[in-house]
């Protein structure tokens, strides 16, 4: 019974943050700030969780060139685009 409620909360989570939108709006003033802070999150998870797998002694050739290409990618993304 527990698990089936867990299910139904994880699936009902993104229509609930969907439908939450129409009642707030984020000023324009505070937009960088919002996105700033995400994305500094994001790239906690990364260099918390997935860059340590990257360096472990199991890491493959192809961990550590997924790697070196997501930090290209993330830099040429920011600068140019």
């Amino acid at each position: 019974m527990t698990t089936s409620l867990l299910l139904l909360a994880d699936t009902a989570a993104p229509v609930v943050g969907a439908i939450s939108t129409m009642f707030f709006t984020i000023p324009a003033v505070g937009l960088p700030y919002y996105l700033g802070f995400f994305a500094g999150f994001l790239l906690y998870i990364g260099a918390s969780d997935i860059l340590p797998q990257a360096h472990s002694n199991k890491s493959t050739a192809f961990t550590l060139t997924l790697t070196v290409l997501g930090v290209v990618f993330a830099f040429v993304v920011s600068r140019f685009v």
